[in-house]
């Protein structure tokens, strides 16, 4: 979560209205939250699913954004988020 601010990709170097930036600001500051809640539970179980019910509710019926989060979670798994020639 610390590296948030780098993963917002404008497009064209499109500027974020103001607007939005306090919305992303909260977005960010809620999620931190959220997170440390998610950390502090002490069951594993409930741990997993609680964040997978998270994943879903974010992904819901958008097939992009399934897609894009299926070839993020693949690039953990194989290790290659780490490797900077790696191109997605």
């Amino acid at each position: 979560m610390d590296d948030f601010e780098d993963m917002v990709i404008l497009e064209d170097e499109e500027e974020l209205d103001a607007d939005d930036e306090v919305k992303l600001a909260e977005i960010y500051k809620l999620s931190n939250k959220l997170f440390k809640l998610l950390e502090d539970l002490k069951s594993h179980e409930l741990r997993e699913a609680t964040a997978l019910m998270i994943i879903r509710e974010l992904v819901e019926d958008d097939k992009l954004l399934l897609g894009l989060a299926s070839k993020m979670l693949s690039d953990l798994i194989y290790g290659f988020e780490d490797d900077e020639s790696y191109v997605s």
